[in-house]
This record gives C-alpha cells, structure tokens and sequence, in this order.
C-alpha cells in the first residue's frame, strides 16, 4: 500500500473519530447535567465550600473526575487553558440565580508515554570542520543559501561558524525546518506557511495529527527567503558598525594625542617657570657677585688693552716721523712693540658683516642667561670667514658653539662659532687671512653669524679692542 493511500484513509479514519467524540461528548454532558441534584435550601453557591455539601456529585462513567468552585463568569474554554486540557473535558454545572460562583467538573485524561521529537529523515546533521563557511557548506552539498538557511532557522550570522556546530543538510525536500511550540500544532503551521498538506506528511513521514509539540516539521516548497534578507541586513549593520568603531577608536586616539600634548605644553610652562625661579635666586646668588667681580676685572683689563694700543699708535707715529731705517731695523722694532705692549696684531675675520652684539652684551635671553665672551659679526649664509691671526687648529667640529674652528697662537685662543661649514681640519698649521669656514647658525643661534672670541691665558677679552 503506498504512503499517499494510507494517509487518505487515516484522514477518514481521523475525522470518523473526532464526529464519534463530540457526539459522546454532548450526550455525557447531557447525562451529567440531569444526574446533579440542587438542594432547594441553597440560596448561596459558596455554601459548597462549608463541610455539609449542598451538592453531590456522583460520577456516571469510569472516567476520572475533578471538581471545582470557579467563578460564574469563567467559560470552559478559560478553564481548559488554564488546566492544560480539551474544553470538551471541562463540565460546568447549572449557574444559580444571583450566585457568583459555580461547580466545574474536569475529566482526567490518562497519561500518555513519553517518545522522543520526531525528526525528518531527509533531513542530515553536518559538523562544522576547520575552514568551514556558511556558503561553502552550501555550495558542496548543492544548495544556495536560502535553501541552507531554511532548515538553520537558529543561525544568527551569515559569516561566523564555529568549529564543532552541527547544521542541517537537507538531502531531498527543499523547505523550512520547524520546531513545533507550545500552542501550535502541526496543522497550524502548514495552514500558517501555506504549504501543502500531503508534500507535507510525505517529506516528514508522519500524519500532522500525530506530531506535538517539540517535534520538527518540515515544510517543503517553503523559502526562508525573508530569513535572508534579514542575516544581509545584519551583516551590512554589523560591517557600518565596524567603521564607525574604527572611527571612534581614531577620534580617541586624536583625543589622546591633544590631551598629550596638552600635559606637554603644561610640564614645559612648569619647567620655564621654575628656571625662571632659579634664575631669581641666582641673582643675588654669590655666584652672580663672583661673575660681576670677573666682569670689572675685565673690563679693567680691556681698559689697559686700550691705553697699551694708543701707546702703540702713538709711538709707530713717532717711528713714521723719523728717518727711514732698514727693513731689518723696522722688523726688529715691530717684534719689540708687540711684545711691550701686548697687542696681538689681529686681523678682521670677514670682509662684509654687520655687528650685532658685542662684548658682555646682554641683549638676548641666552646673553642674559650665560655671560657673552665675544663679538657677533651677521652675514648672509655661506658668506667666508677668515683666520684673524696665524696659530695651528686644535678643534674643528660640533662644540660648544655649533659647528666651530677653535685656533691656539701662543698663550692666545680664537674661536669662530655657529659656521655652516668648515675648510679646515684639527692639527693642521694656518697662516692669517687664510680660509676657515662659511658663516651658519648651528648650535644656539638666532640668526646666520659668526661669533668671534678672542681667549687670552684661559680669559675672554673684548676682540675689538685688539682689532685695528
């Protein structure tokens, strides 16, 4: 006998029996009603709570009873949901005029043994393996995706699978997979997906009427087409999602970085002040006293230098107002004035420059901070500069004064500071005028120029005073 037979004449038989069961229904109920005897004294039906029973209750079949007080407005349907039972087991009882409660009888259904959910057949586990995709899985077994998700209802992602999940494959029927709930039934589905009633009981192998609740129905010819659109939506939501949280991941970084650099400006402004402070002390510090005492000295000592050179000056006019005297002679004397009276005989470091702080000269915060031993003479960058006096390089490079050319001549040192380049190298002998390097600003600079020191015995001297 094929499926199809058997499943037409179990639908007779079913519906043969449900006539038969109203039918049955109605007459017990009809029976019950006439076999209750109201007692004439009950004017109050919340007398049958008291310990003699205006009414008894005499069961008419085999059949278990259970009796109740309810409300008189509560219908046996209300009853049956509440109770977990068919109304047709739910009796009620004649309602007494005026009375606000009534007697219900409800009859006991046998327990039925417990089967496990049914399944499809059709319908096979697969387990997630190791680079495993949704749409992988779907393209290996030869369904599209709207196919794969019918029967995956559960699934609440389009892109994320994890190792070990089991999936249905559905093998024939193309459907959707369902788990039967509490207050549906079987019948409910099909009619609530439109899908037909006989392809139904076929893909499934089992009559409607026979599933309950926790069994799984398949639904052939139904597509979880709407299912799909709402994994894409998500998937769409989920990748704006993304960018908008690399975004706000961005700003805050943003937000770091100007709170960094915020605390940055505050420790420098912290640090300026406390120099600041330091320098206040360092005023009427000893050492500051000891500074302007080395000052006056100083200045003591260029006063002599002075005096010494308008001797010089004085006594080469005397010489020039004398007779001529030998080549010899002429040298002789010079040597002699030179060394009576000190003057080193330099020459100008640069053709072209303008001078703009002397000697001692505070005019720039690094002047006031730290005493100004030399002459700055401005330039353009790159202009020459030239040896002031002849002497042998002891340091050529990075110092103290950027990129500097230190010269020793005797017990005199000469230092040209803050050069873009140098020509010349340590060790090596030079003879005035001769080229040492291009004016720059390296080091602690404000401007191209070259600062020019003259050093006599360890000591700055003002160069002017020792320049003709």
């Amino acid at each position: 006998m094929s499926f199809s037979l058997q499943f037409q004449r179990l639908t007779l038989a079913l519906a043969a029996t449900m006539l038969t069961t109203i039918a049955a229904a109605q007459s017990s109920q009809d029976e019950a009603l006439s076999g209750v005897h109201v007692s004439p004294h009950l004017s109050d039906p919340s007398q049958l709570l008291q310990g003699a029973a205006d009414v008894t209750l005499a069961p008419l079949s085999p059949e278990r009873l259970l009796t109740l007080v309810v409300g008189s407005r509560e219908t046996a349907t209300e009853l049956g949901r509440r109770y977990g039972m068919d109304q047709t087991g739910v009796r009620l009882l004649p309602l007494a005029k005026g009375a606000v409660s009534r007697v219900a009888q409800l009859k006991l259904v046998p327990s039925v043994p417990v089967r496990a959910p049914l399944h499809p057949a059709s319908v096979q586990p697969y387990r997630v393996r190791a680079g495993d995709t949704l749409a992988g899985i779907a393209g290996r077994f030869g369904l599209n995706m709207v196919d794969l998700l019918g029967v995956n209802l559960d699934r609440s992602s389009l892109d994320l699978v994890h190792i070990g999940d089991v999936l249905n494959i559905p093998t024939r029927e193309r459907g959707v997979l369902v788990r039967i709930k509490p207050g549906q039934s079987a019948l409910s589905l099909i009619a609530g997906y439109g899908a037909d009633l006989a392809e139904t009981a076929r893909a499934n192998a089992a009559l409607p009427t026979d599933m309950h609740v926790g069994d799984e129905l398949l639904l052939p010819g139904v597509q979880a087409v709407g299912f799909e659109q709402q994994l894409l939506a998500q998937r769409e939501a989920e990748k704006r999602a993304a960018v908008a949280y690399a975004q706000q991941l961005k700003f805050e970084r943003f937000l770091a970085w100007k709170q960094e650099q915020a605390r940055q400006k505050q420790q420098e402004a912290v640090a300026r002040q406390e120099q600041y402070e330091r320098y206040l002390v360092w005023q009427k510090s000893a050492e500051r006293q000891a500074k302007i005492r080395e000052y006056e000295r100083q200045v003591q000592f260029e006063a002599t230098q002075a005096a010494a050179q308008q001797k010089a000056r004085d006594a080469a006019r005397l010489a020039a107002a004398r007779p001529a005297s030998t080549p010899r002679m002429a040298e002789s004397r010079a040597v002699v004035q030179r060394a009576s009276t000190g003057a080193l005989g330099l020459a100008w470091p640069m053709r072209s420059y303008r001078i703009t702080s002397r000697f001692g000269d505070r005019d720039i915060s690094f002047h006031r901070e730290v005493f100004h031993g030399g002459v700055d003479f401005a330039a353009s960058y790159g202009s020459p500069i030239y040896a002031a006096l002849d002497g042998e390089v002891t340091k050529s490079g990075y110092g103290d004064f950027g990129l500097n050319v230190f010269t020793v001549s005797g017990t005199s040192t000469i230092i040209y500071g803050h050069m873009s380049r140098a020509a010349v190298v340590t060790g090596q002998r030079i003879s005035q005028g001769q080229l040492l390097g291009y004016v720059g600003c390296s080091g602690i600079c404000t401007g191209p120029h070259l600062h020019f020191e003259v050093r006599l015995g360890g000591r700055p001297v003002d160069p002017l005073a020792l320049l003709p």
